[in-house]
């Protein structure tokens, strides 16, 4: 069925099938806690929070600043959600814990002493179907008593890859400025250990030849893995006018348009009966001989992202 689809076709064919398989969420992204919403139970609650979440499951990390009665606070916890015990250190408070999946849900179980008495917590992440809202249902059980907390973040625009280096932006902001675009015509060779693929599967091998004439750019790839050989052509237009293809019978409408020098390209399409959506973000070095793709893929059953990194030849 798929010997002429795309790449991005069998991504999200792989993408939407594993969502539904494992029914397993990603909580990926920069998370701001709504305190008006969230309740504390008879704990201080912050003045402000911020979590920068990345979830690559089985690995989860959790760089959190806060603020609030204690002044300013800075740590990051790392997880795995496979059950593994893991130990996480916030000042001098060492932290035991544990991570499994309860259904769509993810349950944090933390162990610590506190003032010599021995503290539970039992942490309950549950993301809303729209993947925007990340809620946090927390019991502290001690010997001292019992409390509950609800904690509500909601997501920024920009997810985890907004606090990226300044660098990236200020070279596009210039670019802008100047009218620069970039062309991407060449022959392109995929570094697939330099890629991350995220919780989808990869690809052996491929190649993609782009012949760029803009507004038009064309696609012919050639590539290789656990799905067979695949040899598909894509064609899009980068003024920001709709474009259709049928890989595979599978009608994927795109639109493209430049932001700097980077060209970012808009998928849609349904996959039994969801509505999938596809950010991919083209970005090309200084010197012309690396092309990254940064994709983010969204549908009602979760979230994931993708870099692809390819090579000039």
């Amino acid at each position: 069925m798929f010997r002429k689809a795309t790449l991005t076709a069998l991504t999200v064919v792989a993408f939407a099938a594993s969502l539904l398989a494992q029914s397993k969420p990603n909580f990926s992204g920069t998370w701001k806690l709504n305190t008006s919403k969230s309740d504390f139970g008879p704990l201080p609650a912050p003045d402000s929070q911020m979590n920068v979440i990345e979830h690559n499951d089985p690995a989860l990390k959790v760089a959190t600043t806060a603020e609030g009665a204690q002044g300013k606070q800075n740590f990051t916890s790392t997880y795995t959600t496979d059950g593994k015990e893991v130990t996480n250190t916030r000042g001098p408070q060492e932290i035991k814990s544990t991570v499994t999946w309860d259904g769509d849900k993810l349950v944090l179980s933390s162990k610590l002493s506190f003032q010599g008495n021995d503290v539970s917590l039992k942490n309950v992440w549950s993301l809303s179907a729209d993947g925007q809202t990340l809620t946090q249902n927390q019991h502290l059980s001690a010997a001292m008593g019992e409390a509950d907390q609800t904690m509500v973040f909601e997501k920024q625009a920009g997810g985890a890859a907004a606090p990226a280096s300044a660098a990236p932006a200020a070279k596009a902001a210039t670019a802008s400025a100047s009218g620069a675009k970039s062309n991407y015509s060449g022959k392109w060779k995929l570094n697939v250990s330099k890629s991350d693929f995220g919780v989808l599967p990869g690809p052996d091998t491929r190649t993609d030849v782009i012949e760029h004439k803009d507004p038009v750019l064309k696609v012919d790839t050639t590539s290789d893995g656990a799905q067979g050989k695949q040899d598909y052509t894509m064609t899009i237009s980068t003024d920001g006018k709709e474009n259709t293809n049928t890989p595979g019978g599978l009608e994927l409408k795109s639109t493209a348009a430049w932001e700097g020098p980077n060209l970012v390209v808009n998928t849609k399409l349904k996959f039994q009966d969801n509505d999938v959506t596809i950010k991919t973000t083209w970005e090309l070095s200084a010197d012309g001989k690396t092309m990254t793709q940064n994709a983010h893929l969204a549908s009602a059953m979760g979230e994931t992202d993708q870099k692809m990194v390819f090579e000039k030849q």
